[in-house]
């Protein structure tokens, strides 16, 4: 039994076990038949109308429209849930928050309705 410390068996073993666990298993390849397209969503700035609701989490604020969810991101205090609301912002689909719902719409400008 080797007497390497903890942090340098972990180092060891790390990248071993993330490649066992990373390899595919099972899966099929997709028919040579339809074309691989790569999903890219980018950031930019939006302009929407909606109703302000409250998200699922504690002290998040998400904008309804009619299509989709935003998640409101920094939004002033007269974003309230109830309000009709015009929200300019920058989508930021890639943003960690801990609001499990809505796309993150980091909010520049915000208006009532």
């Amino acid at each position: 039994m080797s007497m390497r410390p903890r942090s340098a068996r972990a180092a060891l073993c790390g990248p071993a076990l993330l490649a066992a666990f990373a390899a595919p298993v099972g899966c099929a390849e997709a028919p040579a038949n339809l074309p691989v397209v790569p999903v890219q969503v980018q950031s930019g700035e939006v302009t929407v109308r909606g109703v302000v609701r409250s998200g699922v989490e504690q002290g998040c604020l998400v904008l309804s429209t009619a299509d989709r969810e935003y998640l409101l991101v920094h939004p002033p205090s007269t974003l309230r849930p109830g309000v009709t609301a015009v929200v300019r912002g920058r989508i930021e689909p890639n943003m960690v928050t801990t609001c499990m719902q809505g796309t993150p719409l980091v909010v520049s400008e915000a208006h009532t309705a």
